[in-house]
């Protein structure tokens, strides 16, 4: 994997693994865990999306050319809850939390949006493609839901352009 998407795949994988541990558990799973439920209510909207991106982009540029921060980083253990998480950018990554708050970001808000777009979007494509018939309780607000029904092709050209198969 090149290095200038370790940070978002560390993230992306992450996210996708206790929200599919969630939904496994089915709702209950969901309702106790914290972050998921504050990422799940969280709403999206295309501007806080694209600085999403813009962070990302500029986050992948800087691990690219830094070897030594991605060794670090790569080192992180990620599995902390979002304030940990947030805390732990803004310590022992200022570099990494400078480029999220110069897009418009709290170190914070960049994490549970992260999970916010990955949780919604993943949920409307498994609809979108029979996966599910309708939406599990308490994975996506409804207008989550209709928000990235109506901008699904262009959030899944932004999130091409995170994926480390993209980068």
């Amino acid at each position: 994997m090149k290095p200038r998407v370790l940070f978002t795949a560390a993230v992306a994988a992450l996210t996708l693994a206790a929200a599919l541990h969630a939904v496994a558990q089915g709702p209950a799973a969901a309702d106790n865990n914290p972050d998921l439920i504050e990422a799940r209510k969280y709403t999206l909207t295309m501007d806080k999306i694209e600085k999403l991106a813009a962070s990302m982009d500029a986050i992948n540029k800087l691990t690219a050319s830094d070897p030594a921060l991605k060794s670090k980083m790569d080192a992180d253990n990620g599995s902390k809850p979002i304030d940990q998480r947030a805390k732990d950018i803004d310590t022992n990554f200022p570099q990494v939390a400078a480029i999220i708050h110069s897009h418009g970001l709290t170190t914070r808000e960049f994490m549970v949006v992260t999970i916010a777009y990955i949780n919604d979007v993943t949920f409307v494509g498994m609809k979108k493609q029979g996966m599910i018939k309708d939406y599990p309780p308490n994975s996506i607000t409804p207008e989550n839901a209709a928000f990235v029904e109506a901008n699904f092709d262009k959030l899944q050209q932004i999130g091409q352009k995170l994926s480390p198969s993209q980068n």
